[in-house]
Order: C-alpha cells, then structure tokens, then sequence
C-alpha cells in the first residue's frame, strides 16, 4: 500500500504579478476534493476566510497531504528556488492550515452556499456561523518569499439548519454534491492568479 506522498504531484511553481509562486497539486492524477461529514463553518467576510472544523478522518488525511508538501518542498527545492532548502527550515516556514481539528481555508465569487430546494445564496446573507456540509479542494501550493502553504477552498457548502432556525420557512432533504461547469476546469490561469496576488496568510 502506498503512501500519500507516493501519489502527490507538485508542478512547477508559477509567479503572480505579486512575487507570489504557487503550485498546482495533484493526487492520484486529480484535483484533491474531499467532502466533510456535518461540520461548523465559521466567515470571516471581511478576509473571504473561513474556519471549519473537521473530523478526524479528515483531518489526518490533511496532515498527511501537508508533510508530504513539506517533503517535496525540500527534495524539490534546487530545481523550484535554485537553492537547497532543508527538511527542518521547510517545517519551520511551512504554515499548518489545520489546527487542532480546525482548518483555515479560503472562500470566493465561485463557492456555492445553498439549501435544498433553494438556488445559491449570497454569502451575504449568512451568519458568520453556519452547520452543513462542505465540499473541500486544494487548489494549490502558496509559495511566499517567506512562507509557504496549501491553499484549501470552500468549494460548495449546503447549509443544514439547525435547532435555532425551526421558525424558517425552508425545508431541507438528502444531501447531494452538486456539479458545476467549473469544476472541471484546470486550477491553474487567470482566475487562480487574481486570487493569489490578493493572498494574506492567517
């Protein structure tokens, strides 16, 4: 049986307008998109960040993504910054998204919020705390002059209502993933690279 890293490919690292790199990441030959079981999603609109908790399945499959990017950081390094960057200084530079059982993600124009029977809502319209299901993708390694990291996004989110919306009027059914047009465009181009020139860490 193989290891994530086994099944990881980091491309070469592109530059934004920013002096900001990043990376397109692959396993097993696709995009990483992973679907969260019932979880609390907590906005920051101000920032298009967000914190989800995670489970522990979840969770240790990011940790293994995370040390394999550090791993191939280091082995990489020559080839992608023209100098040999240790194991250990690539620990020490790497920022962790998940902490504790709490990821710290990213969310934008494309992330779809709904519920059934509903159309898309407008993030506008949401509490800064919601429950429901994510849809979860890497879309990229960052790589800053200083830092670097995985870019996780909120792909789509199904809002599920809770003990404290009994007085709304919607109703909700069987949770579905919905596909969209976009998701089966690459992560790499235009759209991508506006995203990464207005990046700030945490």
């Amino acid at each position: 049986m193989g290891t994530v890293k086994q099944d990881i490919e980091v491309f070469d690292p592109v530059n934004t307008n920013k002096n900001v790199y990043y990376s397109k990441i692959m396993y097993k030959n696709a995009e990483i998109s992973l679907q969260l079981p019932k979880n609390v999603l907590t906005l920051n609109k101000d920032k298009k960040k967000a914190k989800l908790t995670v489970d522990t399945t979840t969770g240790e499959f990011i940790k293994q993504v995370s040390r394999s990017i550090i791993e191939i950081t280091s082995e990489k390094s020559e080839k992608f910054f023209g100098k040999e960057i240790s194991v250990e200084d690539c620990e020490i530079i790497y920022k962790e998204a998940l902490v504790n059982d709490t990821l710290h993600c990213f969310y934008d124009y494309d992330t779809y919020f709904y519920i059934s029977k509903r159309d898309s809502i407008s993030v506008d319209d949401l509490p800064t705390e919601n429950e429901g299901i994510a849809l979860l993708k890497c879309s990229a390694v960052v790589y800053t002059k200083h830092s670097f990291f995985i870019r996780w996004e909120i792909s789509q989110f199904k809002i599920k209502k809770n003990k404290l919306q009994e007085e709304e009027v919607f109703t909700l059914e069987e949770y579905s993933i919905k596909d969209l047009p976009d998701h089966e465009l690459p992560t790499d181009g235009d759209p991508l690279v506006k995203k990464l020139d207005e990046i700030c860490l945490f």
